[in-house]
């Protein structure tokens, strides 16, 4: 598989969603990227809630199906900030693209699952031989899938067919048959669920512990860094509000995915806010992680001169710990 030509053909699946004061006129404003995936939450109730307006940010927001997208936005200038996955990061990064990681979004593994049609007669990983599976390459779950979850199965990626399909349509493929099986997020994985609609396989959490990350524009960052601090003040008041209230919380996030088409019970959404952790600061744990994914990726022939991520390269959480001192404060 030619992975480098594969990985920006990807990039190209999907655009912008639900763009809200997307203009020429407004762009000078701060840019944001909102991920359509659970994660996304917290800069839904950032903007809905009117914390970044508080904190003085003059900005627009715009939805993405993909947090790989927004790796293409921010490389080709058209977006400030956004969250993408820990794989696709180290790859753009070591393919020499200018984007900074800025902060930690959240952990993955208990929002993705391998799911299949309510009647699928596929019961397990062992059962995916020679079927249909629906991912997006190159994202940090599709690498966790095929680098640790089919090993430990006895299966390898050539024992699969491959549906390249970004995360929003995956419920589709399945329930349509043009997948036997794929890796689904929270929310939709959760709203299917409980609509009969498919059923689980397992999560990724017995495999790996895939992550998302805030990255940013480079040249923003550098121009004005303040932008970010207002940025994260807004989105730690969000994360907060999730700790502290998670029924408020819910209510604003629920009424967001009634409003693009997840219809589902309010109870489903809160009960899937609930699984979400994050701590966002960059340290060692996470500086290993991206190390290690540079270390398969270039194993698997995806990259060829990994920066050094040890050391934080292409890494900047000053924006994110200032703006916790002043959130503190």
């Amino acid at each position: 598989m030619k992975r480098a030509g594969k990985f920006w053909a990807g990039l190209a699946l999907a655009g912008l969603m639900l763009a809200s004061g997307w203009s020429a006129e407004g762009a000078q404003k701060f840019r944001v990227g909102i991920h359509r995936a659970l994660f996304g939450s917290f800069e839904v109730v950032a903007d809905r809630m009117g914390y970044w307006k508080a904190e003085g940010l003059d900005y627009n927001v715009a939805y993405f199906k993909q947090g790989k997208l927004m790796n293409r936005a921010i490389i080709q200038g058209d977006l400030d900030v956004g969250t993408t996955g820990f794989a696709p990061f180290v790859t753009s990064v070591s393919k020499g693209a200018k984007l900074t990681g800025i902060a930690v979004t959240t952990d993955l593994c208990a929002q993705q699952r391998v799911m299949v049609a309510k009647n699928s007669p596929i019961k397990s990983i062992k059962d995916l031989k020679g079927k249909t599976f629906a991912t997006l390459i190159g994202t940090s779950v599709d690498q966790s899938f095929r680098t640790y979850v089919l090993p430990r199965h006895g299966l390898t990626e050539k024992d699969l067919k491959w549906l390249n399909v970004v995360t929003t349509d995956r419920v589709a493929a399945l329930v349509s048959g043009n997948a036997d099986a794929a890796l689904v997020g929270d929310p939709q994985a959760e709203i299917a669920a409980q609509k009969g609609l498919v059923r689980d396989i397992e999560d990724l959490c017995a495999y790996d512990r895939p992550r998302m990350m805030h990255i940013g524009n480079p040249q923003t960052i550098k121009a004005n860094p303040d932008q970010y601090v207002k940025y994260f003040r807004g989105w730690l008041k969000a994360m907060q509000l999730l700790k502290s209230d998670p029924e408020k919380f819910a209510k604003v996030y629920h009424e967001a995915l009634t409003e693009v088409g997840d219809k589902t019970e309010y109870s489903v959404v809160l009960a899937t806010l609930k699984r979400l952790t994050t701590t966002p600061e960059f340290n060692d744990e996470i500086r290993k992680n991206l190390t290690e994914i540079a270390a398969m990726q270039k194993k698997l022939g995806w990259i060829k001169n990994p920066p050094n991520f040890s050391k934080g390269a292409a890494m900047d959480d000053s924006m994110l710990k200032k703006a916790s001192t002043a959130s503190a404060n």
